[in-house]
This record gives structure tokens, sequence and C-alpha cells, in this order.
């Protein structure tokens, strides 16, 4: 089996790459269409233009894109106009290739690392997004939700069907009603509507006896979240601060899932 991990490596950097424009163009083309703007359709500017430079829009030539290898040699800049790339461009294409390797490794050329494979792109695609622009989109939390169902149906989660339609039920009526009850009275949201179906994805996944857990983790991450910028900018964050919640309910995810999957902590 091992003897595929080369190639496996390597695709999961080339997806990696990919779900980096993904991440970069999704909300882009989202927004536009809130606006009314019928000219961005989303199969083709994924497709189209090649890649550019976010800052200088220069097209990136074929050697400057080569994953994690062309971002270390150009030290985190662009050829063209010098200005920093994210970090995140090289942290997604680490990540993809270490959930390619991973899932291969434990269920081998399988339907079911496929779905692993699946599950935990679209994790980093929301954690992304979400993390840069507030924004989970309907387009990868519902079929998260969807996968989660189907997982359980095949067997390949931990839940039988049944179980994983009530976690998401709770997973979603939770953050509602926490939601609900904060903008009466706060009269704002405090949760996007993303974070409800992000939330009954991870219930359909793990199901509701994980809910506390997963919302109790992700308070604790954003408490931190709170603290330590608080002290790097000196600033104390106001409640009416905008932080990303996603970002922290994935976090958690990941714990349940090395504890229900790997180690069984508890």
């Amino acid at each position: 089996m091992s003897i595929y991990i080369i190639p496996t490596l390597i695709l999961g950097l080339i997806f990696g790459s990919f779900f980096n424009v993904v991440i970069y163009r999704i909300p882009i083309v989202l927004d536009e269409k809130l606006k009314g703007n019928k000219d961005y359709s989303l199969v083709k500017y994924l497709s189209w233009p090649a890649s550019f430079c976010p800052n200088c829009k220069n097209k990136i030539a074929w050697l400057d894109n080569i994953p994690i290898f062309s971002w270390i040699l150009l030290n985190g800049k662009c050829r063209n106009c010098k200005n920093p790339i994210k970090t995140r461009y090289l942290v997604v294409e680490l990540l993809s290739a270490i959930i390619f390797s991973y899932s291969y490794l434990k269920f081998g050329f399988s339907f079911e690392a496929f779905f692993w494979i699946g599950l935990f792109s679209i994790l980093i695609i929301l954690f992304f997004i979400d993390a840069e622009t507030f924004f989970l989109p309907d387009f990868f939390t519902l079929p998260l939700i969807l996968l989660c169902f189907i997982g359980s149906y095949l067997g390949f989660t931990n839940l039988i069907l049944i179980d994983s339609v009530i976690g998401a039920i709770l997973g979603f009526l939770v953050l509602f009603l926490v939601n609900l009850f904060y903008k009466a009275w706060r009269k704002v949201d405090g949760f996007g509507g993303g974070d409800f179906k992000l939330l009954a994805g991870l219930g359909a996944w793990f199901g509701w006896l994980s809910l506390p857990i997963i919302i109790g983790m992700s308070s604790i991450f954003g408490l931190l979240y709170v603290l330590i910028m608080t002290l790097i900018k000196e600033k104390k964050v106001q409640l009416n601060t905008m932080l990303p919640f996603g970002p922290f309910l994935i976090l958690s995810s990941l714990f349940v899932y090395v504890n229900s999957y790997i180690f069984k902590f508890f």
C-alpha cells in the first residue's frame, strides 16, 4: 500500500492548490451574486482567469505555482510586486497533503478513503473562508450535512443514520435558539446562519451527545482568541466585535474526531 503514498501526497498538494483558489474566489462570486451581478458564473470564475497575484493581479507563472515549494522559494512574496503572499496558501496545501495521505494509509484505495478526504476537505475550505470573510457558504455547509448522512448510512462513521439526523437537527436548533435570544437582547445577531448549518453538519457527524463538547470547546477557543488578540493589539475586543465562530467549531470537532476515532480519551 505504501508504494502509492508519494502519488497520493502529490495529489493532495495539487488539490490543496485548488482549494486555495476556491477559498479566494467563492466568496467573491457569492458576494457579486448577492449584489445582483449575473456576470459571475461559479464554474467559470473557478476556472478562469488563471492564477494571479491578489495584489498586483499579474498572472502567476507555472514555476511560481508549484504547491509549497514555490511559496518557500519566493520567501512568501509575489515575484512581480514583492507583496506578501498569505501563509494560508502554504498551510492549506500542507493540510490537504496530510489529509490525502492519512486517508489513504488508513483506508487504502476505497470509497471510505474518498469519503474522509471529501469531509476533511470541506472543513478546510470552510475554516479559511470563514476566518477571512466571516462567511460560511451553503455551497459547502449543506453538502457537509449530506455527506455525514451518507457516511452514517454506509457505516463510515460511528453513528447510525437516525442518530446522525437527530444530531443535525439539534445542532442546528441549539445555535438558532441561542442566537434568537441573543438577538432579542442585543438587537443584533450573535451567530450567522452558516454557523447553524455547520454545527448541524458536525452534529450529523458525531451525534447530539458531542454537541456540548463542541460548543464548550469552541467557546473556550473563542475566548482564548479574544485574549490573544487583545494582548497583541493592546486593544480590548468589544461585545459587538465580529468573530468567525466557524473555525472554532471546526477545531473542536477535530478534537472530538481524535477522541472518537483514534485515541479515545474518554
